[in-house]
């Protein structure tokens, strides 16, 4: 006899399936829950893993060349003062803000199934009073020890102390000192600045094309260079040493390569350095200053003869001026359009920080500036490369 198929909404439920159905959909509706529960704190476990990964990502035991907070100047404590009250204050506003979100996300989680209007608070003058007041106080404490720092780092060093003034011009892409005054009067140099250990320093900013920024981490904070104006920045550097520096402002093609040096010398006598992994002995200031205003030394046998006489030939002392070499000096070096080669054998780098200072690189600078530095102002001359090794020879014979 055929079956007839009930409807199977009136298939038979046995008693035992029936009793676990209601605890089986509380299992579910409590799992689901959970996995809402779950993907409500995510937001918040990702944003706490990111402040872990960004905490972490600058640490190291290893000391920056310039790292901004191991500072050697008044001016760059000053600075650094100002950076670390502005990164614990932001940290501590951070902080309490992720907590006081993270309290809310818990405190006001909306029931299941509850779709009431949560009680308003807008028009409450107690509520509006503190957020008044939480933002004023922060902005004091910023502004306060501001505006003390802002006028102690534009406080003039005593004029009767011992100062040493220098005229700083950035150009593209290279930087032009000028010494004012005192022992070093009229000393003339490029792109490698030497001050005196505990020493009042006078530098007078400015530039010759477009906005340049000469900046030192370790010594103190940026200050701009501006075509027809002139900018102050004074510091005291501490610590003989030797300190790399950055144009800060974008000037152009070859802003990147547009370095600098400042040498902290001894006030007395020569001290050892560490630079770059290697011991460096640094003369006194006195010392440097000495050898800087002394004209260049004459050349010496037929390789660096040659490499002065080419320099001549090749119309280099129409930019360059070298003291002491008949047919390269000019009346005054503001009449030379690129930098003092005087003593150009005793500097580290050549091309503003850009390449080491030896004869090979020094050749391949003077065959094809260009391909060096992108845009350098330096005219590409015809010469073979023999010519421009010797050239080199010459020039970084020039201590």
């Amino acid at each position: 006899m055929a079956k007839v198929a009930q409807p199977r909404s009136q298939v038979a439920v046995p008693a035992r399936d029936a009793v676990a159905l209601p605890e089986r959909a509380a299992e579910h509706a409590s799992a689901s829950n959970c996995r809402a529960s779950s993907r409500r704190w995510l937001p918040t476990v990702g944003l706490l893993a990111w402040i872990a990964v960004a905490a972490v990502a600058g640490c190291s035991t290893e000391p920056a060349p310039r790292d901004t907070h191991n500072t050697i100047s008044d001016s760059g404590d000053i600075s650094s003062f100002f950076y670390e009250l502005l990164l614990w204050l932001d940290v501590v506003i951070g902080v309490a803000v992720v907590a006081v979100w993270a309290w809310a996300l818990v405190r006001f989680k909306r029931a299941a199934g509850d779709d009431t209007l949560p009680v308003q608070n807008h028009g409450d003058a107690k509520m509006e009073m503190i957020w008044t007041a939480i933002p004023t106080v922060i902005v004091i404490a910023i502004t306060v020890p501001m505006l003390v720092g802002v006028f102690r780092l534009a406080k003039r060093p005593d004029q009767n102390q011992q100062i040493i003034e220098i005229d700083v011009t950035g150009k593209q892409w290279w930087w032009e000192f000028q010494y004012k005054g005192g022992s070093a009067n009229g000393l003339h140099t490029a792109n490698e600045v030497h001050v005196q250990a505990n020493t009042a320093v006078v530098m007078n900013m400015t530039s010759s094309d477009v906005i340049h920024a000469w900046w030192v981490p370790r010594l103190t904070g940026k200050r701009d260079a501006t075509p027809g104006r002139s900018y102050p920045l004074y510091f005291t550097a501490r610590e003989p040493g030797i300190y790399d520096g950055q144009c800060a402002e974008l000037c152009g093609a070859s802003h990147a390569l547009m370095g600098t040096k400042l040498f902290v010398h001894p006030p007395a006598k020569e001290v050892e350095v560490e630079y770059a992994g290697k011991k460096v002995t640094l003369d006194s200031y006195e010392t440097w200053v000495k050898g800087q205003l002394a004209p260049a030394a004459a050349p010496t046998g037929p390789e660096l003869e040659r490499g002065a006489k080419l320099f001549k030939d090749k119309t280099c002392p129409t930019c360059h001026l070298v003291k002491g070499l008949e047919g390269a000096e000019s009346a005054s070096p503001s009449m030379t359009t690129g930098p003092n080669l005087t003593h150009v054998g005793s500097r580290m780098t050549i091309g503003a920080n850009t390449l080491p200072n030896t004869p090979d690189n020094v050749a391949k600078w003077i065959l094809d500036p260009q391909a060096i530095k992108p845009g350098a102002k330096m005219t590409k001359i015809a010469m073979s490369p023999d010519e421009a090794k010797a050239i080199a020879a010459f020039l970084t014979s020039l201590k």
